[in-house]
């Protein structure tokens, strides 16, 4: 199942991380100022999505640390990184990005790996004029007035259907059904993926959306699987995927399985939680680090991980971390509305490729234009500060284990 567009590699994997915040109350340039520079994240360490939370602030702790063992920033100044739960939760994003903004004063509230939980935040942040950087997909958050202050590092939704969509043309699946949670992040899936099966000569026979949370979903899987599609493209989150998956494999369904890693990977959890029999034939995907970089492998050695890991989320993370550091620097302040310009003048080229951090900061005071390449993806942003050029990782459940299949560009 190897062609251009579906490069096979051999990886562990694991999963992601995200950004920061500083203070800069006094509105003055950050030479002026002295102390340290708070960094802010919002990072899921319970709910739905918790497995994400621990890699994801392992990565930023670590660019972080990186940055202070090298004489700081600003001047020779400190960060400081400040973290809370978003509990999976838009109410407790909400209340924990006031904390960070209002307490902690920071000018950039970073990490959200959820969208409803970005997306309750969002317009808090911006009439704060403050920075906020994501590593979820939902379309909506870089959408409509942002103030140029909103960048993401994820692919977004409407990238991941067409994903989707190739996954089921390389299993040779041409009438397939969409069982969806009804949630922002995945809705915008749905018109890219049923577009991408007409354009590949495919048809989306039906498509059945749910509530998250629901007692039982044996009505919609039964609607879904009893026509007998090739497959079923399942687009769920962690707790959903678990009692889907019991109810299909009760139901004796013999349709593949396509699914978003968000659900049926989870950093191991999936498989942890329903075993490898119901698990047993589950394709799933996510956005894809860029795994043959030498930015990549240096992350990699960096986190301490074997040679090959593969992490999904926590390069996100390390990515909005070092962003922000290094922007800061090219504007010479910590001040949002001013390092905001900064952002693509140190990730987008033209510019000298670098993916050290602590020379990136060096090459910055030295004057020269850098073109900074990250761990979850090469940091290149248009102009609604999308992250574009990115890939999506497959892999198959087979034997109780995650097994890698390949890339689609």
């Amino acid at each position: 199942m190897t062609d251009s567009s579906f490069v096979v590699n051999r990886r562990a994997v694991v999963a992601g991380l995200g950004a920061l915040p500083l203070s800069a109350a006094l509105g003055r340039p950050a030479l002026a100022q002295s102390g340290d520079v708070p960094l802010g994240m919002v990072l899921p360490f319970s709910g739905a999505t918790g497995a994400y939370g621990p890699a994801m602030k392992q990565a930023a702790e670590l660019a972080v640390s990186k940055v202070n063992a090298a004489g700081g920033i600003l001047g020779g100044r400190q960060v400081k990184l400040f973290i809370e739960d978003s509990e999976t939760s838009a109410t407790a994003s909400v209340a924990a990005s006031k904390k960070l903004l209002e307490v902690n004063k920071v000018e950039l509230v970073g990490g959200f790996w959820g969208s409803p939980e970005a997306l309750a935040a969002k317009p808090i942040i911006l009439a704060a004029n403050k920075v906020q950087m994501l590593s979820c997909a939902a379309n909506a958050v870089t959408e409509g007035e942002t103030k140029g202050l909103i960048y993401r590092l994820q692919a977004k939704s409407s990238q991941w259907g067409p994903a989707g969509a190739k996954v089921m043309q390389k299993i040779g699946a041409k009438k397939v059904t969409v069982l969806a949670q009804q949630n922002p992040f995945i809705v915008a899936m749905v018109e890219p993926f049923k577009a991408e099966m007409a354009k590949i000569g495919g048809q989306v026979m039906d498509v059945i959306m749910y509530n998250p949370d629901q007692a039982s979903y044996r009505a919609e899987v039964e609607k879904a699987f009893g026509p007998e599609p090739d497959a079923v493209f399942v687009l769920p989150l962690l707790t959903d995927m678990v009692s889907i998956s019991k109810e299909i494999f009760r139901g004796g369904f013999t349709s593949k399985v396509v699914s978003l890693g968000t659900g049926a990977d989870a950093e191991g959890k999936f498989i942890q939680a329903v075993g490898p029999e119901v698990s047993e034939g589950i394709y799933h995907l996510q956005p894809s680090p860029p795994i043959d970089s030498p930015s990549y492998a240096r992350f990699v050695e960096e986190m301490g991980a074997p040679k090959g890991t593969v992490f999904l989320f926590a390069g996100n993370a390390w990515d909005q971390v070092c962003i922000t550091m290094l922007a800061m620097e090219h504007a010479k302040t910590q001040e949002a509305a001013v390092w905001t310009k900064s952002v693509r003048e140190v990730c987008n080229p033209p510019g000298e490729n670098v993916d050290d951090l602590v020379e990136a900061l060096k090459m910055i005071r030295d004057g020269k234009k850098i073109n900074f390449n990250g761990a979850g993806c090469t940091c290149d942003f248009d102009d609604k500060g999308d992250s574009i050029n990115r890939s999506f990782y497959v892999q198959l459940i087979k034997d109780g284990k995650n097994t890698p299949v390949g890339v689609v560009a």
